[in-house]
């Protein structure tokens, strides 16, 4: 049997891509491919290794203006299409909801004939950042193609293929017994002393030969700012503003790092709880993430404005109980001061010092609520009492589920109430039950 793999190559990742068509073709492995391209960055790399047939150019083939059309397109369509399209980083501008949405449905309409008429077996998209990835993604679930998406498995290393774009465990995930043994040990090692929240695994087997470095296809920062000129240009519909400064940002590295340092220099004078002596006895833990960014964009849209988290959680709490907040320690340097301030003038609200462990607050908090971030999985592996706000691996392996009931009862029936060992250790062996030790990350 052959299959039919759609790839999803959004940003640098068709480069990876390229050498993953490579191998499939030196090892004779029954696949096919097709590309989606929602970003012509890398489109003469691309056209290298696949006919143009096999390839969807959205710059090229996505409708100049918004069409959309009736609602009953989207008849079938899996999840909440006004949150995928609530996922993207950078705003819209002056862009009416109106057009947004009509966007949406050009996109999914696009890749639904697309992955039809290519005869797709199976979807492969290397992470899903914004809104016409998730749509793609929910697009491919709609056509009944099984989901690849590669999530990577935090302190454990490695990663595994999530069936959704939540970071859903695929379904033969289990606690095998040979493997249970493997994760309290890693557990003992855990909770003596914190580990990288990523690095390289070390479990792989080399191949012989295989040891090719990536060549380094970046190209030069004024190739890179032109580059970003000739996209502005291509399609100034899918042009957006907030573009012009991440491109600055990311190629003025000195003059960002500058700006950075004097916004944290700021920041960092704003908190209540200056050592851990001073937290409250008795305290939710909310650590802030860093946004705009995928991680929380994506799965948990609701919350990229984190007064939303803040006033759920201390409008829930028990009486006696203070919310802790601390500032990630990357975002302080690009979220507005004023936002903190902000926070501390919210009752029943205290910000710890950015500079305080994290693991220290998750080892002496009643309850740990993040949204999605590594905290979540952190208080989890720690056996600490916690609940996810949002989908994701912490999510899972905090046992949230589909949760119904109000978030005052949630919380009152998780707080102060550790997670015993047994459980820690079978999700943990369900983890590596279908981990694999590679690493996928920009090459770049």
């Amino acid at each position: 049997m052959r299959y039919k793999i759609a790839l999803h190559g959004f940003g640098a990742t068709p480069i990876v891509f390229k050498y993953l068509i490579e191998l499939a073709a030196k090892e004779n492995a029954p696949i096919d491919w097709c590309m989606i391209l929602p970003t012509p960055e890398h489109r003469a790399l691309v056209r290298s290794v696949l006919p143009r047939s096999e390839i969807l150019d959205v710059y090229e083939e996505l409708p100049r203006s918004p069409v959309g059309g009736d609602l009953s397109l989207l008849s079938g369509y899996p999840g909440s299409f006004a949150e995928d399209l609530g996922a993207d980083k950078r705003p819209w501008g002056s862009q009416s909801g109106r057009k947004r949405f009509a966007r949406g449905v050009d996109y999914h309409l696009l890749y639904k004939k697309f992955l039809i008429e290519r005869g797709a077996t199976h979807f492969l998209a290397p992470q899903i950042e914004g809104a016409e990835g998730k749509i793609a993604t929910a697009t491919a679930r709609q056509l009944g193609l099984p989901v690849m998406i590669p999530q990577d498995c935090r302190v454990l290393t490695g990663y595994y293929f999530a069936a959704d774009a939540y970071a859903g465990l695929p379904a033969h995930a289990a606690p095998r017994p040979d493997l249970l043994l493997k994760a309290s040990e890693f557990i003992e090692r855990y909770r003596k002393s914190p580990m990288p929240a990523q690095s390289a695994p070390t479990d792989f087997t080399p191949i012989d030969g295989d040891d090719e470095l990536v060549s380094n296809q970046q190209s030069s920062t004024p190739a890179r700012l032109m580059g970003l000129v000739r996209k502005a240009s291509e399609r100034t519909d899918l042009f957006v503003l907030d573009q012009i400064r991440a491109s600055v940002l990311n190629n003025l590295p000195v003059l960002r790092d500058k700006w950075w340092g004097f916004r944290k220099s700021r920041a960092a004078r704003e908190f209540d709880i200056g050592e851990l002596a001073d937290l409250p006895k008795r305290f939710i833990f909310y650590p802030l993430q860093v946004s705009p960014e995928a991680s929380i964009n994506t799965p948990a849209p609701y919350y990229v404005d984190q007064i939303r988290a803040i006033d759920a959680l201390r409008l829930a709490m028990p009486p006696d109980c203070a919310l802790v907040v601390k500032e990630h320690w990357a975002g302080i340097g690009f979220r507005p001061v004023d936002f903190i301030r902000r926070v501390r003038k919210l009752p029943g609200v205290l910000v710890a010092n950015y500079a305080l462990k994290s693991r220290e607050i998750i080892l002496r908090a009643s309850l740990t609520c993040p949204v999605t971030g590594t905290a979540a999985f952190e208080t989890f592996l720690l056996g600490r009492p916690g609940f996810a706000l949002g989908p994701g691996i912490g999510h899972w392996a905090l046992g949230c589920g589909d949760v119904t009931q109000p978030l005052r009862d949630e919380i009152a029936a998780r707080i102060d109430k550790p997670i015993p060992d047994q459980t820690v250790i079978e999700r943990i062996a369900t983890l590596l039950s279908v981990r694999y030790p590679f690493l996928f990350v920009s090459p770049f």
